[in-house]
């Protein structure tokens, strides 16, 4: 991937890519809006892996705006959900995913 050409990447490692560039801005907090849109469930994994590292190694933030929760679950510290615009629930990925306000308004309560 090092030495290719842009255009040849696969989508998830264009996402990979886009958060390469986001950290030679040498921001502390990162915004990334949904950064496994579009990629393979494989894939997906190594991307919020590499995010954790980078967590982990650089001491950044990461704000991360993701619908995929199949995958994101295992890999947030807290979580926010938001419906019709306004914030419904926060916490620990568990006692969100089991709040009623949550339920109700993702799957018809």
């Amino acid at each position: 991937m090092w030495n290719q050409p842009a255009y040849l990447l696969s989508g998830g490692q264009m996402k990979l890519v886009e958060i390469g560039r986001a950290l030679m801005s040498g921001a502390k907090l990162l915004l990334l809006d949904e950064p496994v849109s579009g990629v393979n469930p494989t894939l997906a994994h190594e991307i919020f892996s590499r995010i954790l590292k980078l967590r982990d190694e650089l001491g950044l933030t990461f704000f991360i705006v993701e619908h995929r929760l199949d995958v994101a679950l295992k890999y947030v510290d807290d979580m926010f959900v938001m419906a019709l615009g306004r914030l419904i629930a926060s916490g620990l990925p568990d006692e969100v995913m089991n709040n009623k306000k949550v339920i109700e308004a993702y799957l018809g309560g």
